[in-house]
């Protein structure tokens, strides 16, 4: 009986193990390799995932589908072009569209690539022994919704244990330090899809977060989209027109992107080039083929590398609140995380802001999937010696009769915890009291996220007469619940 830590990424998946003494990665079914592509494509009547979707995407591009675990919990929105034909979904929700008028939800394609690392794992465990569990690693701003649904896509997948760590804390642990000693730690995680900013101090065994800071909607895809905006720009400019066949082109198009932005990491200039990407009148194939240097690149994306540092800065300003005389010098160490750390402008404004040089390991892409394995050998009784402190992302709240947010927990707040609160009718004559549990950080309730809502009975009398208890608990693994009379709610972690 063994968990997995597993990092389920945008653009890359991998999974890791403790073998008693380290976290080592699982070696995957396509090799030795152990990235497995976050793709999955759906052709023939059957479900490819990793290296072996992007192949048969190759000829059923329309149904090659990436990034779409930014896209979890999603509500539908015709205007927006995620690349791929989406349509609304029977829960209301974004659904990608397949072969033979099936679709899929994010959740369901999320869930492929799981029950992918989990059967590479088992193939490789001991005899008699397999996968049980799983400790999943989340962006630190993740919505309650989207950690419902990884959780839902791990249940699919067959994973009966699930624990969701947030990415920056996993890779905390991954990088190392001997958590005896006191050292503050910036962990900068910049994947396919999300960006986060943490701070980390670690002593006396305890790995504690002090203040993260997301961006849930920019990542490596967006840069690959400014790659890809200008192509089609400069395709329109030479031929006067747009693609015949945009849909179809758009899947070539963002994977060329990608490849020629991992290029531009290591080289000055490359070529963005896919034959036959169109046709003439006459039938005659069309090439797209232009040059693109890292200046180029680099002016493509300065406002996306400006929101970068932007959560850099709202990362300083929430610590600031805790120690005014902090600053971006005082961390002892500054770790990269995730693909995107490979882009050399990116590298250079970490390095400028926080004012020294980051480290980052080989394989930026593995650390996660270690720490998580780390996790899970402590909550497996494994390895002992490491208590983790991690904290909410956002508020927890409950709505007032004038529509504002009343917060129970603040953003920020370490766990596990447990507070009690009391409530009161606002009116007379009341007959119940109705509860509306909010998670965000807006200081009106229409701006956050309704978790759950309950009416509890009570006695009607005068104003503020009555008194109904409620109680919240956040435990160790980030799991909310919320009691109030006899009504129960329980959160992902």
């Amino acid at each position: 009986m063994s968990r997995l830590g597993i990092d389920m990424g945008s653009t890359n998946s991998c999974c890791a193990t403790w073998d008693g003494r380290a976290a080592r990665m699982v070696e995957l079914a396509e090799g030795v390799n152990t990235i497995m592509p976050s793709v999955v494509t759906v052709a023939d009547g059957a479900v490819y995932v990793g290296e072996e979707a992007i192949e048969i995407g190759k000829r059923f591009p329309e149904f090659c589908f990436r990034h779409f675990k930014r896209r979890l919990a999603e509500p539908w929105n015709d205007n927006e072009d995620t690349g791929h034909q989406t349509c609304r979904g029977p829960d209301g929700m974004l659904h990608f569209r397949g072969p033979n008028d099936t679709t899929y939800s994010p959740t369901e394609l999320v869930s492929f690539i799981l029950g992918a690392l989990v059967d590479a794992a088992d193939a490789r465990m001991q005899p008699h022994d397999h996968v049980t569990g799983a400790v999943i690693c989340v962006p630190a701003d993740f919505t309650r919704s989207q950690r419902d649904a990884m959780i839902e896509a791990a249940k699919a997948a067959g994973i009966e244990e699930v624990e969701l760590m947030h990415e920056p804390t996993a890779a905390a642990l991954a990088y190392g330090f001997d958590v005896k000693k006191a050292r503050r730690i910036a962990v900068f995680d910049a994947g396919g899809g999300t960006i986060d900013a943490t701070g980390v101090q670690t002593g006396a065994g305890l790995v504690d977060v002090l203040s993260t800071n997301g961006i849930r909607d920019l990542g490596g895809e967006d840069f690959d989209r400014r790659v890809a905006d200008y192509v089609i720009n400069l395709w329109r400019t030479e031929h006067g027109s747009d693609l015949k066949v945009r849909d179809a082109a758009m899947v070539r198009i963002m994977t060329e992107a990608e490849a020629a932005k991992k290029r531009l990491s290591d080289k000055q200039e490359t070529i963005f080039r896919i034959d036959d990407i169109d046709r003439t009148k006459e039938g005659i194939a069309l090439h797209m083929i232009y040059p693109i240097n890292r200046a180029t690149f680099d002016e493509l994306t300065r406002d996306l590398c400006e929101r970068i540092q932007g959560s850099c800065r709202s990362l300083m300003n929430d610590l600031k609140r805790q120690d005014a005389n902090f600053s971006a010098k005082d961390f002892h160490d500054v770790l990269l995380v995730g693909g995107m750390t490979r882009v050399p402008a990116i590298r250079q404004l970490v390095k400028e802001f926080f004012g020294k040089d980051p480290k980052r390991e080989n394989s930026p892409e593995q650390v996660v999937a270690m720490g998580a394995a780390i996790r899970a050998a402590v909550l497996d009784g494994r390895k002992t010696g490491l208590s983790i402190a991690d904290i909410t992302s956002h508020a927890l709240a409950i709505e007032t009769t004038n529509g504002m947010a009343a917060v129970l927990v603040p953003r920020g707040t370490s766990y596990p915890m447990a507070d009690s609160f009391t409530l009161s009718n606002p009116d007379a004559e009341q007959s119940e009291i109705s509860v509306r549990l909010m998670a965000g950080d807006g200081a009106r309730a229409s701006t956050c996220e309704l978790l759950w809502s309950a009416d509890i009975p009570i006695e009607p009398g005068e104003e503020q007469s009555a008194r109904v208890g409620l109680k919240v608990k956040i435990d160790a693994s980030g799991r909310a619940s919320v009691e109030v009379g006899d009504q129960r709610y329980e959160a992902a972690a």
